[in-house]
């Protein structure tokens, strides 16, 4: 039976979470078709596997945290935690369905784009209130989601704002959230279960075809986001660059998060699709990867840097275009594979 605290938001929000699955038809198989039971398994030993490391170093970084403020942790040391934190979760950002949909996880814990400054706004409420209350996960529960997560942390340790000791209030509130969002999918009844029970009678999946298009779709929609988004918002125009657009910027993170999001896709490629994709279209996929992920260390500086400047913005744009041909090559060489093909996507508006 699966757990129904999973359905609660299930009526408003169920096109939301399901809208990618939606987003993709199926298509002629052109063999017998995939053995969607065992890609769905190893897939999900893929995403247990970046969840449980998420969880893992949300824990070290609430440790640092009661660390540093307590002056037995170096500043620097600290920012090291808070980069591999983030970038541990940068590949969960792919899966924005089921339980991080549910829990508005992107949201809370890396909030962006931001270019209205709530994270600032948010930190400032925060930092006003009593003292005492700063370390507790429960008043940043109950306060902005702009101030409840990663970038929150990254601009206290840059800015004039007393990051002590709400760096320990927000450090454990994002452990727990860690905690429960792989507790969400893993436990007992959780959405893991949910997809090993696709059937007529799954409220969400009613075939396990279905778990496959989710998960492809997950993919190809990442990659938008990061040749539109991630790249396309700093990039902004040559005559007008954006480079304060960039994500993380100001701890020096964005093209390292854009690398752990291609690394994580790499890894559903290679394990989740392994049996049921052709080895060269496969290994052709992972070659590109390979080679977009080899441009990002070529760029040279950080990315708002990086825009800002015609020499390294033509790299910019040159990863950019390399994404798009991640993505054509997803649609065309892996997508037949599964019997899926990309269709509509969030990324296209109405």
């Amino acid at each position: 039976m699966i757990r129904p605290d999973l359905f609660r938001h299930l009526p408003a929000t169920a096109g939301a979470a399901l809208a990618l699955a939606g987003f993709i038809a199926m298509a002629p198989p052109a063999s017998a078709g995939p053995d969607h039971t065992a890609l769905r398994e190893r897939a999900l030993g893929v995403l247990e596997a970046q969840f449980g490391a998420f969880r893992q170093e949300s824990g070290k970084l609430a440790a640092a945290s009661s660390a540093y403020c307590a002056g037995t942790l170096a500043e620097a040391e600290y920012l090291d935690r808070l980069k591999t934190t983030w970038l541990t979760w940068a590949p969960l950002d792919a899966w924005q369905f089921g339980p991080i949909e549910q829990r508005a996880a992107v949201l809370t814990i890396a909030f962006w784009p931001d270019k209205k400054d709530y994270v600032g706004r948010g930190l400032k409420a925060l930092t006003a209130l009593p003292e005492e209350r700063l370390a507790d996960p429960a008043t940043i529960a109950a306060g902005s989601a702009a101030a409840q997560g990663l970038p929150a942390l990254a601009r206290l340790m840059v800015s004039d704002l007393p990051a002590c000791p709400a760096v320990i209030g927000i450090s454990a509130h994002l452990n727990d959230l860690a905690d429960t969002l792989y507790a969400d999918w893993f436990d007992d009844n959780g959405w893991a279960d949910l997809m090993r029970q696709a059937g007529p009678d799954n409220p969400v999946y009613l075939t396990g075809a279905e778990v496959t298009k989710a998960l492809f779709s997950s993919i190809t929609f990442e990659l938008t986001v990061i040749a539109d988004m991630r790249l396309g918002r700093p990039l902004g125009s040559f005559d007008k660059p954006r480079p304060k657009r960039a994500e993380a910027r100001r701890i020096g993170l964005s093209l390292a998060i854009i690398d752990a999001q291609l690394a994580g896709l790499a890894d559903m490629l290679r394990e989740g699709f392994a049996g049921d994709v052709p080895d060269a279209a496969r290994q052709k996929l992972l070659d590109a990867i390979a080679e977009t992920r080899r441009r990002i260390g070529k760029i040279g500086l950080p990315l708002d840097k990086a825009v800002d400047d015609p020499m390294t913005r033509i790299r910019v744009e040159g990863l950019q275009t390399q994404v798009r041909y991640l993505f054509a090559l997803f649609s065309e060489e892996i997508g037949p594979s599964l019997g899926v093909e990309s269709g509509f996507s969030p990324a296209d508006g109405d």
